[in-house]
């Protein structure tokens, strides 16, 4: 079988009305305004791992944000878009400043992981 070890497409849909929200500082998806907010994502519902889009140097990447089992530093940006010696970006603060200072955005999907039989 000769598929890709892993295979990685962003669609684009379009998205929900959204408004400002002055309490959390970014615009927020008015139907879903309860919980934890920032930079339009609710950081109460994030399930680690997650992928997502973010800024390094002004470029875009996608990511996969991790939960560390390392005290120090909590949470890991991976940066998936190429293979390099130095993808993982670690964070010792919040996941609230992590997505702040990274403009993260969660992308959400679903990955579906084939097993060759035998």
């Amino acid at each position: 079988m000769s598929r890709p070890y892993f295979e990685m497409k962003v669609v684009k849909v379009e998205g929900k009305k959204k408004e400002y929200c002055p309490r959390c500082g970014s615009e927020i998806i008015m139907e879903k305004a309860v919980g934890n907010w920032v930079n339009g994502e609710c950081i109460d519902k994030i399930k680690f791992p997650c992928f997502c889009s973010f800024r390094y140097f002004g470029e875009k990447m996608l990511g996969q944000i991790n939960h560390s089992k390392n005290g120090e530093l909590p949470y890991e940006l991976v940066n998936i878009t190429k293979q390099k010696d130095t993808n993982v970006y670690r964070h010792s603060g919040s996941l609230k400043e992590l997505i702040e200072n990274h403009d993260i955005h969660i992308l959400r999907g679903k990955i579906i992981l084939f097993e060759e039989e035998k």
